[in-house]
């Protein structure tokens, strides 16, 4: 008997899991904010997924200066919505510039190009007939979680500027978001928890630190998607050619702008990583996560924009929160469901 009741125990505790998350109210009410580009950025194939997906609500979009330009990240993403006929969905614009970071010479030689003030190139098709709300990202953000208390997800999968400003521009928003899913940050703590940007820091937290260095520590309940669960995933040909067997024009998309990546490198597996983000929001059962505090080296030094993560508070990080921190994915499960939503007609 004392065998069995552990068992028991075990048996009960995920049962009430199955049931939590099948409690789950859908659709879930977000707001995407995002540092877009057209593919083969991963900020539009996740947009893809969000759009496609029954599951999610979309309740704007805002953009960031990250992957490039303020400018680009809007114009490509409203050319995104005539793509896939979803022009009703309001764009907002928000910070065209990290809080601190500066441009540096290392910025330009390594990746993306946040720190453009260039005009943004064409997007396939053309400039978007759509334009960009007045009113700011920030302001939209704000208003949107403080009218739909504890109702609305943010899903961030640029750098966190926006989401930083919001938190300081309204002292009650933190507590009434309902959950902040980001793309960002690299756990050494955890397998396959080296940088993108320098040896240890991931790009969306480097671009900008501070900023990160806020939302973390601001006692939202966040679902953190590192680079740690993006390196269990491989976008391979094999199955992009799945996904762009159906005509559509969201495959068609991807067959004009990530099928000749693949004629070069026919071998290359992609890494995806905003797509496991908005995944998670659709389907948590993909992903297995950690309670874990993370917190961020804002110091200019050699660690600048690193985030760290501990099983317990340690000198230096008394303000850092405990967060889910994902550190596995269901591959299969997962990209034959970003397989099949992709495919689909769009509406």
């Amino acid at each position: 008997m004392t065998r069995l009741f552990p068992m028991l125990i075990g048996i009960l505790s995920l049962a009430d899991i199955r049931v939590a998350v099948a409690q789950v109210d859908y659709p879930v009410p977000i707001i995407f904010d995002t540092d877009f580009v057209m593919p083969p950025s991963d900020d539009s194939m996740a947009l893809m997924l969000a759009l496609q997906s029954p599951e999610i609500e979309i309740l704007g979009i805002t953009t960031v200066a990250g992957n490039d330009s303020l400018e680009r990240a809007t114009s490509d993403v409203l050319r995104m919505l005539e793509i896939a006929n979803q022009a009703g969905i309001a764009v907002y614009q928000g910070a065209d510039m990290p809080l601190v970071h500066e441009k540096s010479d290392y910025a330009v030689r390594k990746y993306g190009n946040w720190y453009s003030n260039e005009a943004p190139p064409i997007p396939p098709g053309g400039f978007a007939t759509k334009k960009a709300e007045d009113e700011t990202a920030v302001s939209f953000i704000v208003r949107t979680v403080m009218s739909r208390p504890q109702q609305v997800t943010l899903v961030a999968i640029g750098p966190l500027t926006n989401i930083a400003q919001a938190i300081r521009a309204e002292p009650g928003f933190a507590k009434n978001v309902k959950q902040l899913v980001i793309m960002g940050g690299a756990v050494a703590l955890l397998p396959d928890g080296a940088g993108n940007m320098t040896p240890n820091a991931e790009f969306n937290f480097w671009v900008d630190p501070e900023a990160a260095y806020v939302t973390l520590r601001s006692g939202i309940p966040i679902e953190l998607s590192p680079l740690n669960v993006s390196r269990k995933s491989a976008l391979t040909k094999a199955w992009y050619e799945k996904i762009v067997a159906v005509e559509t024009p969201l495959t068609q998309l991807l067959r004009e702008t990530l099928g000749h990546q693949f004629e070069s490198e026919p071998d290359r597996a992609w890494l995806m990583y905003d797509q496991i983000a908005m995944a998670s929001v659709i389907d948590p059962t993909l992903v297995t996560s950690e309670r874990l505090y993370v917190d961020v080296d804002i110091d200019h030094g050699i660690n600048y924009g690193v985030s760290v993560a501990g099983r317990e508070i340690w000198p230096g990080a008394e303000g850092a929160q405990q967060i889910n921190v994902q550190y596995e994915l269901d591959w299969p499960r997962f990209i034959e469901m970003f397989v099949e939503r992709v495919q689909k007609p769009v509406h």
